[in-house]
């Protein structure tokens, strides 16, 4: 749908100004609806935050943008242009990937190609790399994965990224065309991602290169199905970009806009809970600081277990759903590091760099019940052209417990002997690429899950919600409208269509032509 249609007026309350409320509240207020965002933290954004370390200005929480095109038509949809909010830059290359044998390997975005061209001529310049660094047979293995990936992707636009889910599978042939069904034969979703990269790829480092995509949703690629292949080709098909002055550039201009629309955007106001009717069939109001505040509509952006827990703790809805929401499998959460360097390091790194473990069966073992002991090291390095730079390092991480009980695993506690043997391995594994972390900090700072479970809460630090641990996932995501309240809604990573900037625009989208339908 390129815009958002359906009747005008009426009011609507966004419990959250992430970047899912923020975009649901452009939506409806383009479309004439009048609409007030309260946001608990002092500055809208959720996740998408900013940090200050050493002087400097970090990104706190996403670091990659890809579907540009999700945002480009949200502006559209305001009647204002991308470029004059936000300024892009694709990235070439996409990420530079460190292995641990010392094996160095770039991908590329797809180059454009001509009408008629084989498939296989549009990532020609990823796969002559593999071929380089890895071999001709690595080369054809790779391009044969990405013509699965692409028709996966074509398989699940349409029916899942861009429409509701049923939350049974058996209602799908009421819900959506022969054409979707019989499509849905592409999806790869019976075996594991590992199982499918070990079946397509004789080279181990292929298959840990293309299973760290699973961790974007926060994963287990070897437990998430296979049909997760979809987010290597969404970045390497349509491109990665980097935002110029960071990523939060994004939250900024999505609160220009509904300032712009006639928007009321509340910060350090937190709700305290959601007022039902008797009946628990409506949504009457939100009580936020001693106010009651009542809509039409109500929109929650927060993790889904939030609204359960707390917003609506003491009613039926709660007991009825509640318990099926927090026993879904958290996704994993993150150990961050923000680095302020006083120079470059001599390793060529680029804005997005991976170091891999050793042993990625072990890691993921590992990270059931604690940090690993190896660990694979995200390092996104927005300043690579310049001498001082900005580091910020990312390592898996296990969520919390649902309680910190005396039983519960050591990890949960993040005591200063666990930051500084997780900052120790984040050292270890540079110095193994020849970066001496010492020599180079300025400035840091750390963030842990516990540190995420204090700012989210409900979210036991989980950064993407329920993991995608099963062929099923999809339909035990909680789904945008909250089941037998007819008027609430649920947007953001933690429910449909997943995590990931670009997905939870898409839920924005979903959930604001929800509420304009009626």
């Amino acid at each position: 749908m390129a815009g958002v249609v359906g009747r005008t007026g009426g009011s609507a309350i966004i419990v959250g100004g992430g970047i899912g409320g923020l975009a649901t509240a452009v939506r409806l207020l383009a479309a004439g609806r009048a609409v007030t965002v309260l946001e608990r933290a002092a500055a809208p954004g959720g996740k998408m935050r900013q940090l200050t370390v050493g002087g400097q200005v970090f990104d706190g929480g996403p670091s990659v943008l890809t579907m540009p095109a999700v945002l480009e038509e949200l502006c559209a949809v305001a009647g204002v242009r991308r470029a004059d909010l936000v300024t892009l830059e694709p990235l070439l290359p996409l990420c530079r990937h460190f292995f641990a044998d010392g094996t160095v390997l770039d991908l590329f975005a797809d180059e454009p190609v001509a009408p008629g061209s084989p498939p296989a001529a549009a990532w020609a310049r990823s796969t002559a790399e593999v071929q380089r660094v890895l071999g001709g047979r690595a080369g054809e293995q790779f391009s044969r994965f990405r013509e699965h990936a692409a028709l996966i992707y074509r398989t699940v636009e349409q029916p899942f990224m861009r429409r509701p889910v049923p939350s049974n599978p058996l209602a799908l042939p009421f819900t959506y065309t022969l054409g979707d069904l019989l499509r849905m034969r592409h999806l790869d979703a019976r075996r594991s991602l590992w199982q499918a990269l070990t079946a397509q790829f004789d080279d181990e480092r292929l298959r840990v290169l293309l299973a760290r995509y699973a961790t974007y949703s926060g994963a287990d690629p070897f437990q998430a199905p296979a049909t997760l292949s979809v987010i290597a080709h969404v970045e390497m098909a349509l491109g990665v970009y980097a935002v110029v002055g960071g990523m939060y550039q994004i939250a900024a201009a999505l609160a220009q806009l509904i300032a712009r629309l006639g928007g009321t955007l509340r910060c350090g106001a937190e709700v305290e809970r959601i007022e039902l009717d008797a009946r628990e069939s409506r949504a009457l109001a939100v009580h936020a600081g001693g106010e009651r505040l009542c809509a039409d509509d109500i929109v929650v952006n927060c993790d889904v277990a939030q609204l359960y827990e707390r917003l609506c703790a003491g009613t039926r809805l709660a007991a009825r759903h509640g318990p099926r929401i927090a026993a879904l499998p958290p996704s994993l959460s993150a150990y961050l590091n923000l680095i302020v360097t006083a120079d470059a390091a001599q390793l060529p790194l680029r804005h997005h760099n991976v170091f891999f473990s050793s042993d990625y069966a072990r890691e993921f073992q590992e990270l059931r019940d604690r940090p690993p002991s190896d660990p694979t090291v995200y390092l996104c390095n927005p300043d690579w052209q310049q001498a001082a730079q900005r580091w910020f390092f990312l390592t898996n991480a296990p969520p919390q417990p649902p309680a910190l009980t005396p039983d519960a695993p050591a990890s949960a506690a993040w005591s200063p002997a666990q930051k500084v043997a997780c900052r120790a391995r984040v050292g270890e594994k540079l110095a193994q690429h020849g970066i001496d972390l010492a020599r180079h900090s300025r400035a840091e700072q750390e963030v842990t899950p516990r540190d995420f479970a204090a700012l989210f809460p409900s979210s036991r630090g989980a950064l993407y919600g329920a993991a995608a641990s099963s062929r099923l996932a999809a339909f035990k995501r909680p789904p945008n409208r909250v089941p037998g309240v007819r008027n609430l809604y649920c947007v953001g990573g933690s429910t449909h269509p997943g995590a990931g900037v670009p997905m939870v625009m898409l839920s924005a989208q979903l959930v604001a032509q929800m509420i304009l339908d009626g």
